[in-house]
């Protein structure tokens, strides 16, 4: 993403079409890791975590000298937000492939001692 694309209604870069406005990406409402964690109830640490390297997040800052230490700064889009709530909600649609419990019909789950 650019500065000065646009962003659907919806939230998602270029959207689906059927939302008939679109915002520049620079409006869209951006949140802190803290809004964040109180939104979701996790620690500040965790929505770092979840969010690094993620797409669509804006990092601003400075990396760590030999005597001062690094600051930065997220700010998450919302649809960024919501891209990672969904995922986390149901992570088999983002596999490549879906889970499989190893079971065995005759006993117990394989792997597992009685």
């Amino acid at each position: 993403m650019h500065f000065g694309e646009m962003v659907r209604d919806s939230g998602r870069p270029g959207g689906d079409g059927a939302q008939k406005s679109a915002v520049p990406i620079f409006q869209v409402r951006h949140y802190t890791v803290p809004e964040i964690a109180e939104i979701l109830n996790l620690s500040r640490d965790v929505i770092r975590k979840l969010f690094e390297g993620e797409p669509g997040v804006v990092v601003i800052g400075s990396d760590g000298t030999r005597s001062k230490r690094g600051y930065h700064t997220m700010r998450i889009p919302e649809y960024v937000v919501e891209r990672v709530y969904r995922r986390l909600r149901n992570p088999d649609l983002t596999r490549a492939s879906p889970r499989v419990y190893p079971s065995n019909k005759s006993g117990p789950p394989v792997g597992e001692n009685n």
